[in-house]
């Protein structure tokens, strides 16, 4: 919710009061305006009065509204944090990528691992860092879970080939993303370097 909206709202309660005592000087004046026009303005008025009585309990109620979301909204900026963090911190490489395996994101593992900064790595299609010989059955294998709706995960032993360095057998585990109908909407993986082990 955008701050000026929220400066608006806070202001709006002071307008209605202003408008209130407007109404009741109004309301005072017919009373002394002649007859058979005072009773059409009294009748205005009084439906005037009752629908800003009404506009006042909603005004209160989408305040109230109003601060429970700025406080939802806060919560989750310190859970997406607090997720950020652990992320970036995982000592396993891991990234997130579309169906097609496109970077989405990456965490530090993921870019020592691969000897590329993190910020390069999004984006960048996966298979890039498949050994050349291996990329054909990387795309297999990736073709292979787009067609099955398995939710599983899946473990592949290919060969990684990190920027400027030499190829090194990895563990990588697969896992899909599902939304709420059952689509398939991005990848989770997790890669190790088994060579070492």
């Amino acid at each position: 919710m955008s701050p000026g909206l929220i400066m608006n709202l806070d202001m709006f309660p002071q307008q209605l009061q202003s408008l209130q005592g407007r109404l009741a000087n109004l309301y005072q004046d017919a009373n002394t305006a002649v007859q058979p026009e005072a009773n059409l303005l009294l009748a205005a008025l009084k439906e005037l009065d009752t629908a800003s009585k009404i506009l006042e309990i909603a005004t209160q109620k989408l305040l109230e509204q109003t601060q429970k979301l700025v406080n939802v909204q806060a919560r989750l900026r310190e859970e997406y944090k607090r997720y950020q963090d652990l992320f970036e911190f995982i000592p396993n490489a891991y990234l997130v990528s579309d169906i097609q395996g496109k970077i989405q994101s990456a965490n530090r593992a993921t870019a020592t691992l691969f000897n590329l900064q993190q910020r390069f790595l999004v984006n960048k299609p996966l298979v890039c860092f498949i050994a050349v010989e291996e990329r054909q059955m990387f795309r297999c294998q990736l073709n292979q879970m787009h067609r099955s709706e398995c939710d599983y995960m899946q473990e592949w032993i290919l060969r990684i080939q990190p920027r400027d360095c030499e190829p090194f057998e990895a563990a990588i585990t697969v896992a899909p993303i599902r939304d709420v109908k059952g689509n398939l909407t991005g990848l989770r993986w997790m890669v190790r370097d088994i060579h070492h082990v």
